[in-house]
């Protein structure tokens, strides 16, 4: 049997009857969903309250918490005394980089 005429025929394969092909189902894409932004909040932390006389920690304009009128001070200066007594606090802090 070295060569391959004499060789005895190999049965015919019996052929696997043909089905269609499946068709290939692929995930619909969605549209990315991303969440509304909120609008800018500044962070509020601690209040700042400080007595009258001591340096303003950051710039802006304290209301007294006795009742009294709002007062601006800038980063630095000192708070101004308030017409009840009692410490004022920060309600409106200024919307820079320099008084943070």
């Amino acid at each position: 049997m070295a060569n391959k005429a004499m060789r005895p025929a190999s049965p015919a394969k019996p052929l696997r009857p043909t089905t269609p092909a499946k068709p290939v189902i692929r995930p619909v894409p969605q549209p990315v969903t991303r969440p509304t932004s909120k609008p800018a909040v500044r962070p509020t932390g601690k209040p700042v309250i400080v007595n009258p006389g001591t340096p303003a920690p950051k710039s802006g304009q304290y209301k007294p918490t006795k009742g009294g009128p709002e007062v601006t001070v800038p980063k630095g200066h000192r708070i101004p005394p308030t017409p009840n007594g009692g410490p004022s606090k920060l309600v409106d802090p200024t919307k820079n980089k320099s008084g943070r």
